[in-house]
């Protein structure tokens, strides 16, 4: 006799994410693949054991690259010689939005190297340089950056770790870049904010920018440590102007607190009625309910003494 066929379902194909090799994705950045729009090579090997092999060929294959939005080199051994090559390659991409060395051995010089690619960059929205082992960036690194201001509009976010006691200086210029990207994004004028010799944003800059806005979180958020006197870490708070649900909504904050100061207060409430008295207590018995006045008791007294007496 025949065997019954045994029905199994048909289960969906599973799609396995394989990651990305240095080698393949120099390839697709100089091949200026369009579906290469994140290139995450967090952690690759290859690049932390040839980091000063790889990296002039990766920041070659970068800067003629215009589909790429997000490029993550986090723990590749990075030194400041890397840095350097990924600045020249910066200086002349409009088209990367975000860009994380984290994790790397980023100093003082390579920090500079980068600020000083910020002068042109037009498309760079947030930059990480956090936990980079043994450096601390400093006064010269915030001088670097604030001298890139002059001519950024369109940095919106940093995340490293800044030693210096005038980094409030670089916070009110990622405020005004954040103002722009907020008027910009609300079809307002920004031109009053304008370093002065600063172009405004070419139409298609500023479409560019809308659809990279996701690669950044928050859109507008400033992340900046600075270290207090004593030595413990304080972070440094958000700007103001650069919250995404004021973003979205398209309202200062000088405009909400003028509109809390020009509404009218609320009128006082009435205080709450007095509880109702208690009912009085019930006669004793016997009692006919019927309490004489004072003037009375003299008489009704003798009466009754005149009745007991007949």
């Amino acid at each position: 006799t025949a065997r019954p066929l045994l029905w199994l379902p048909t289960l969906p194909a599973m799609k396995i994410q394989v990651k990305l090799t240095a080698t393949a994705a120099i390839e697709r950045l100089k091949a200026d693949d369009p579906e290469l729009v994140s290139c995450d090579l967090s952690n690759n090997a290859v690049l932390q054991m040839k980091a000063s092999d790889m990296i002039p060929r990766l920041a070659d294959a970068l800067a003629g690259n215009s589909h790429c939005r997000e490029l993550n080199l986090t723990a590749c051994n990075l030194d400041d010689a890397c840095c350097e090559k990924l600045a020249a390659a910066l200086a002349g991409n409009h088209h990367l939005a975000s860009l994380v060395l984290e994790g790397n051995r980023c100093g003082n010089e390579g920090a500079t190297h980068i600020a000083s690619a910020l002068r042109t960059n037009r498309g760079l929205m947030m930059l990480n340089l956090l936990n980079q082992k043994g450096s601390r960036f400093g006064d010269s690194t915030l001088a670097a950056f604030t001298g890139a201001f002059d001519s950024n509009i369109t940095l919106l976010k940093i995340i490293w770790r800044l030693e210096s006691r005038q980094s409030f200086r670089l916070n009110k210029l990622l405020v005004r870049n954040n103002e722009i990207d907020r008027r910009i994004a609300s079809g307002r004028d920004y031109s009053d904010l304008l370093p002065e010799g600063v172009a405004p944003l070419a139409p298609a800059l500023v479409t560019r920018r809308s659809t990279a806005s996701s690669f950044i979180s928050p859109r507008a958020h400033l992340l900046q440590r600075t270290s207090s006197a004593d030595g413990a870490d304080k972070a440094a708070p958000p700007p103001p102007s650069s919250g995404a649900a004021i973003a979205s909504a398209g309202v200062s904050v000088r405009e909400r607190v003028a509109a809390r100061q020009e509404a009218p207060s609320p009128p006082p409430r009435a205080p709450p009625p007095p509880p109702p008295a208690p009912p009085p207590p019930p006669p004793p018995e016997g009692h006919t309910g019927v309490f004489p006045s004072s003037s009375a008791r003299p008489a009704d007294a003798a009466a009754a003494a005149a009745a007991a007496a007949a």
